[in-house]
């Protein structure tokens, strides 16, 4: 339809182990945005509509599965600003924590303020060294970063906002 918005969204795809520079070169011959992930190198995010996303795995094009949103039956679209935050951990910190020094209370909802990840939501999760901020692709998938406490404020909407004035 002439003129009619395109819903471009982000797809999840889990493909061959050891395809992911064959994938690469041509999701880019392509011009079709992509991101793979360092550490999970068989697990593919695919930004364009939902036709040409399935046209490439019915093609051949891509080869691999979609991973499918079990509560509605139909592939997982990846909200995103779930996916823009989780890109922006896994590129700016792939290996390297920030130091926690003030405790946080577990499953706190936390927004980073300041810092390389200034904007970025995520849920406070207690680890044996400190307290890690998990930044998650809801039912998919998820990274962890460990965090300051005086980089973070309480989230909007956040029910435990009394863990962060302790």
């Amino acid at each position: 339809m002439p003129g009619a918005a395109r819903h471009i969204s982000w797809f999840a795809i889990i493909t061959r182990w050891g395809q992911w520079k064959k994938i690469s070169e041509r999701l880019s011959a392509l011009k079709i945005p992509f991101f793979i992930p360092k550490t999970y190198n068989t697990l593919l995010f695919l930004r364009t509509e939902k036709e040409r996303a399935l046209n490439l795995v019915n093609a051949g094009e891509i080869h691999g599965r979609f991973i499918v949103d079990h509560g509605t039956r139909t592939l997982l679209e990846v909200p995103e600003k779930q996916m823009n935050a989780f890109i922006r951990v896994m590129t700016e910190y792939p290996d390297t924590p920030i130091t926690s020094d003030v405790p946080i209370s577990k499953g706190t909802r936390v927004k980073v303020v300041r810092g390389p990840l200034k904007g970025i939501e995520g849920e406070v999760e207690e680890t044996p060294n400190g307290f890690s901020l998990i930044v998650a692709i809801q039912s998919l998938i998820c990274t962890r970063i460990t965090i300051t406490r005086g980089d973070v404020v309480a989230a909007e909407g956040a029910t435990d906002t009394k863990a962060l004035t302790k």
